[in-house]
């Protein structure tokens, strides 16, 4: 078994066809062909069903995640090689749950890029919960960024600070309480378009914030999970917002009214690998972070 024989296999399963994973990989297609069923006869198994679309079979999804971190294995190895001292190449493969790319990864990657310019970033989409985990798992990234509480068994973990949750109005607005602060009974009065999923530990410390104070919940009138939609929203008046204070601050640049909410820490953010050795551009992000 070589490395191209894993490669070609990684890629037929991500493409699910081996004619497109012939042409990303820049190969003919017997060529790719004749790779898998060399794979099959070492592992003595078949690892697709073969029909009008490939599938994997209970052997090939077994072997989709060491495969992947097999070749993780070998790119370090070479990026190691190749960056004894800096970084001047390699790439960071990084997931990342939903509301905390912006604060406080985005400052994150300017200091990273700003010292690695050479190294190429990769953001992923990572589920909530113990969910999210399956990515370094599976070996589709090294790091996951999460707001999942820490320990978790295996990992490593580094808690990061991150930015209280401001509340922005429209700037059409005209029954806002005095001030440059809002409480938590003056908040669920507004109908809130909301970018926090029902199982993000932000909104679940939200709901339990309200609940304990005896408060009715707000009215929704838009959840999503598309940030870019929640600005313009805003602005003509749907509702109000909860957003990242970076955010709210980019909406009181295009007008809006801005409140600080009084309440407590809804946010947390932890940064999470597995106890395997990372490359050198992961490495090199988790120094940046624990710096």
């Amino acid at each position: 078994m070589e490395r191209r024989h894993l490669a070609q296999f990684v890629a037929v399963v991500d493409s699910e066809s081996i004619s497109e994973a012939a042409r990303r990989l820049h190969v003919s297609q017997p060529a790719v062909s004749q790779s898998i069923r060399e794979l099959e006869k070492a592992l003595d198994t078949p690892l697709f069903v073969r029909g009008r679309r490939l599938t994997l079979t209970p052997a090939g999804r077994a072997l989709v995640g060491p495969a992947r971190q097999t070749l993780r294995s070998f790119d370090n190895a070479r990026a190691a090689v190749k960056s004894v001292e800096s970084l001047h190449t390699g790439r960071l493969d990084l997931a990342v749950v939903h509301g905390l790319a912006v604060d406080p990864l985005a400052p994150l990657l300017v200091r990273f890029r700003r010292r690695y310019p050479d190294v190429t970033v990769r953001l992923q989409h990572a589920p909530f919960g113990v969910e999210g985990f399956e990515t370094l798992r599976r070996g589709e990234a090294e790091l996951l960024l999460t707001d999942h509480p820490g320990p978790f068994p295996k990992h490593s973990s580094i808690e990061i600070p991150v930015a209280d949750l401001m509340v922005a109005f429209s700037p059409k607005a005209t029954d806002l309480p005095p001030g440059d602060t809002v409480d938590l009974a003056d908040l669920v009065r507004f109908p809130l378009i909301i970018g926090l999923p029902e199982r993000s530990a932000s909104q679940q410390a939200f709901v339990a914030e309200v609940a304990s104070a005896n408060l009715p919940l707000p009215t929704l009138v838009v959840e999503t999970e598309h940030r870019e939609v929640i600005l313009p929203l805003l602005l003509e008046g749907v509702g109000a917002a909860v957003l990242s204070a970076p955010e709210a601050m980019a909406a009181a640049s295009m007008g809006a009214q801005v409140r600080r909410i009084d309440l407590p820490p809804l946010r947390s953010c932890v940064l999470y690998h597995r106890h395997d050795p990372l490359s050198p551009a992961a490495s090199a992000f988790v120094s940046l972070v624990r710096s």
